[in-house]
């Protein structure tokens, strides 16, 4: 309801909006009509689920899990309605014997389970075209290669991640069709001599005819149509796919001209779907794609020739040469052989799941803008008080070679002196000493050494350079050490369990310390003197100019003045009790008014999703913040568009004055820019930085922020400010573009269950 309409009506105003209002005959049909979908919607999805499942089945060969490709590619097969049936049957057959045997149905869903039962079942309809079967025995022939596709792929699906760590991809299919050209040679011999009827190829140069022919070969289809056909199917899914199967296959082709150029008389250009598929799954499946990725497509279509030749020679005449084993050994020696490496560089494997290739080198890009540490140790600022940073990483004095990844930490006063005027002399004047440290993270404590004695001002103990110290393994990951507390000044034992912001003891003077000051840096291994390896703090504060800079997480440089951020009950008060619900705003913009939906819901791991049609933002409520983590959007919902720019981050800590940065990426999709966006892994994606802070001190009742887009151009407002209030969330926001301002006011909010269901 309305929270601006009045709780109750004069009785002669709701007669008379009975009366003025009624529904017309044509709205009470929608009304009804709008009803019946509701009520039919679930029946239609039940019957569409076994379709989608044969579609994603289908694309899954090309390790797609876009079920609108497996549909075209399920299209594709119509150029041989035989080789449609067979498919379609198969992958129902197989989807109901996977539900009688409680399979995994996620697996079953995205096709990872099926589509070595769709390549089986082509399989057979293509080897029992020149047998002289009745279509009874046909029939029950895919019903015994369907079970037998399925089960073997489950078993290696089960055993081949768990044992060999390697993905099982087409092997159930390879053993299958094996196995009938080993049964059935005669067939097979026959099937290949006969006229598959398909449509007449147009002129095409040589290696064009002969990349469309290996794309067409992939569903059993030889023919330029066929190829077409696939090309464009997945080109709906991504782009990116095609630029590295292309890749791919130029690489493979190259190898095939140089081996034709050495006197090898082989079917090299027959083979060049293995060629296609290497490069398509290694540079822009397995791995994110970039420039590296791209040279990985190419040497792995390479690689996948020279198996096709060792293929060929040693299977010759067996009928296997022709399956895809050399596309499987390439994706499996090069994945094996790209473990050894010691450090990733920019050949990165891609983790989770995305829509396509590009979409995961645009999370990649933004990941990597916003959250440039994600991959090493986090820790907290081992005390409560601002501290100055005075050596950092790879700095002039110890800092250096293996022990470069260090910071020391000292207390100045605001004149940045250690000590006050003239008692530079005097240990027990220095402001660092004594100074509570604390613990930087939740751990066990595994070393303590307690019995150095402190050294006098501008001394050093070199005999023990880390003097009294402790080494603490975190819980998350991180083995960190605190060197040079006082003699006798470490409250903790080893193998005590401590909490991150526990006292650990009081800082120093000993060993290698000229003055006091608290030494913290991450380790390799346990052991005292290891090497060090990059770290991180995370959430603190950092006064500069402009005033205070709250961080996620970032390496304080030297002469920083920075101090831990604690929790806000207030602010975290308000963002831990946005309620799913339905919101409905009033959008007035140019003099314009219209009404936009927002709903807000809750996934099973408390990530929260607002939603406008099919434009999506998935924001999580971390250790230190609120995040947006995720967006889905195509420029449709501006309400969507201007909150992805307003509260990317707003942390659960507050300081007057405070502000923070982040960094939000900009959609091509907007801009029409489709096919620019191929390019953009290897061109680079472009970042907005937007700077945010509190415009009012927070209140129970609600936050009011500010965000500033930073040299905002295009039709990017430069300034967005918005209101955030417990259970009903956003409920005002006011962009101020060039020219006029976009104001979004929630008019009504009805709370829902979490996955949006009416209470």
């Amino acid at each position: 309801m309305n929270s601006e309409a009045p709780s109750a009506l004069p009785v002669m105003a709701i007669l008379d909006e009975t009366t003025t209002c009624s529904p017309t005959a044509s709205q009470r049909v929608v009304v009804g009509a709008s009803a019946f979908a509701r009520r039919l919607r679930p029946h239609l999805e039940t019957l569409a689920a076994p379709l989608l499942e044969v579609a994603r089945a289908a694309s899954s060969v090309f390790l797609c899990g876009s079920w609108k490709t497996g549909a075209l590619l399920c299209a594709t097969l119509l150029f041989m309605p035989r080789y449609f049936a067979f498919a379609v049957s198969a992958c129902l057959l197989g989807s109901f014997i996977a539900k009688l045997l409680h399979l995994p149905a996620a697996m079953r869903k995205d096709g990872t389970l099926l589509y070595n039962v769709f390549l089986s079942a082509l399989a057979v309809a293509w080897i029992t075209r020149g047998s002289a079967l009745t279509a009874p025995a046909i029939w029950g022939m895919l019903a015994v290669v369907t079970v037998y596709s399925l089960l073997l792929s489950a078993a290696l699906w089960h055993w081949f991640p768990l044992r060999a760590g390697l993905p099982p991809l087409s092997v159930a299919f390879v053993v299958v069709f094996g196995t009938l050209l080993t049964f059935f040679p005669l067939w097979a011999a026959g099937t290949t001599l006969l006229d598959m009827g398909l449509p007449d190829e147009p002129e095409l140069p040589f290696v064009v005819t002969a990349f469309l022919r290996s794309m067409g070969t992939i569903l059993f289809l030889p023919n330029v149509w066929a190829g077409l056909a696939v090309t464009l199917a997945i080109l709906v899914w991504s782009r990116v796919a095609m630029i590295n199967a292309i890749t791919g296959y130029a690489g493979g082709i190259i190898i095939v001209k140089l081996l034709e150029a050495c006197g090898l008389h082989w079917l090299g250009w027959f083979a060049g779907h293995n060629y296609l598929l290497a490069g398509m799954a290694l540079g822009a499946v397995y791995f994110v794609p970039s420039w590296s990725s791209l040279a990985l497509a190419f040497v792995a279509g390479a690689v996948a020739a020279l198996h096709v030749a060792a293929v060929q020679h040693f299977l010759r005449g067996s009928g296997w040469e022709y399956l895809p084993l050399p596309y499987l050994l390439t994706i499996w020696s090069m994945l094996c052989c790209l473990r050894l490496r010691e450090k990733p560089g920019s050949l990165l494997p891609s983790t989770g799941i995305f829509e396509n290739p590009e979409a995961a080198a645009a999370s990649l890009a933004l990941a990597n803008a916003r959250f440039p540490h994600r991959h090493e140790t986090h820790v907290l600022l081992p005390t409560a008080r601002e501290v100055t940073v005075t050596q950092g990483f790879d700095d002039k004095l110890s800092h250096r070679g293996e022990w470069k990844h260090a910071l020391d930490l000292e207390v100045h006063d605001a004149a940045d002196n250690a000590c006050p005027s003239g008692y530079d002399d005097d240990l027990s004047r220095y402001y660092t000493q004594g100074l509570e440290v604390r613990a930087p993270g939740t751990g066990e404590i595994i070393r303590v050494i307690d019995g150095v004695a402190d050294n006098a001002p501008g001394g050093c103990n070199f005999a023990s350079n880390w003097g009294n110290h402790l080494i603490l393994r975190l819980d998350y990951g991180g083995i960190v050490k605190l060197a040079h507390f006082m003699k006798n000044g470490i409250l903790v034992k080893t193998g005590q369990r401590v909490g991150a912001g526990d006292l650990l003891g009081y800082c120093g003077n000993s060993g290698r310390s000229p003055v006091p000051h608290i030494h913290l840096h991450n380790q390799a291994t346990t052991e005292t003197g290891a090497p060090t390896t990059p770290f991180c703090i995370t959430n603190f504060f950092t006064r500069t100019a402009e005033g205070v800079r709250w961080n996620f997480a970032s390496v304080p440089k030297v002469g920083a003045r920075i101090a831990p951020a604690t929790v806000s009950s207030t602010v975290l008060g308000t963002l831990a009790h946005l309620a799913p619900g339905v919101a409905t705003y009033r959008v007035c913009r140019a003099g314009a008014v219209s009404f936009e939906t927002i709903t807000t819901t809750l996934d099973e791991s408390g990530r929260y999703l607002f939603r406008s049609g099919k434009e999506s933002l998935t924001a999580v409520l971390g250790l230190h913040a609120l995040q947006i983590t995720q967006s889905c959007l195509t420029g449709h919902s501006q309400l969507l568009r201007f909150l992805s720019f307003a509260m990317p981050t707003v942390p659960f800590a507050y300081q007057s004055g405070m502000n923070w940065e982040d960094c939000v990426a900009l959609q091509s999709k907007q801009h029409g820019r489709a096919l620019a966006g191929a390019w953009l892994p290897y061109l680079g994606y472009t970042t907005q930085r937007v700077s945010t802070r509190h415009s009012l001190h927070p209140t129970t009742q609600r936050l009011h922020l500010t965000t500033t887009i930073v040299n905002a151009g295009g039709d990017l407002p430069g300034e967005i400010e918005f209101t955030l209030e417990p259970i009903r969330g956003l409920t005002h926001l006011t962009a101020h573009l060039k020219g006029h301002d976009a104001v979004f006011t929630q008019t009504d909010f009805t709370p829902t269950l979490p996955n949006g269901d009416p209470e």
